[in-house]
């Protein structure tokens, strides 16, 4: 399985934090690498690209940060509405 058919599988599945991990990831790889080769020929052009995989992996930190908070809430919010659900059904 190649990492394109992975991460189809994981669209699939609905797995979007996952996905989003991933995608990340191999932006930080890829930015890394391409930084690498820049830096052969110019230092300063190869620290300078080093940005992108830093912005990256704080974009990526943030995110898995939001989307706990988020999923937090809804939990919390569904569980809520469930409870009261019943409550209402019996007082009818």
């Amino acid at each position: 399985m190649n990492i394109l058919e992975y991460f189809a599988k994981l669209y699939q599945e609905k797995r979007e934090l996952a996905l989003l991990e991933w995608t990340y990831l191999v932006m930080v790889i890829v930015s890394v690498l391409i930084a690498g080769l820049f830096a052969l020929f110019d230092q300063s052009i190869g620290v300078g690209m080093l940005i992108v995989p830093m912005v990256a992996s704080i974009a990526m930190s943030m995110n898995v940060v939001a989307w706990a908070l988020i999923k937090l809430a809804a939990d919390t919010i569904l569980t809520k509405i469930k409870n009261e659900k019943p409550k209402n059904k019996t007082k009818k």
